[in-house]
């Protein structure tokens, strides 16, 4: 698996997040919330924290988005930093 999560630190946004539901997952999973510049169906790779949030929790975040061989554009956020709740 090859992945392209070299950065620069000028890249990462913040943002607002969501935790919502994953059905195909079956299991919690953070999206970007409603107005923000990336689309609702992109998934956010974050801290599991985060996604142990009760559905519907929101969130403020640095991400950027970024990629994996053989799959489709998300959005990162190290497990190691900080978040705020909204």
């Amino acid at each position: 698996m090859v992945w392209e999560l070299r950065h620069d630190p000028d890249e990462y946004i913040s943002i607002i997040a969501e935790v919502f539901y994953d059905p195909a997952r079956r299991k919690n999973g953070v999206r970007p919330a409603s107005g923000e510049p990336f689309p609702q169906n992109m998934k956010i790779e974050c801290a599991r924290k985060i996604r142990d949030y009760p559905v519907g929790t929101k969130v403020k975040l640095r991400v950027v988005e970024t990629t994996r061989e053989d799959s489709r554009p998300f959005l990162y956020s190290s497990y190691k930093w900080k978040h705020e709740l909204v």
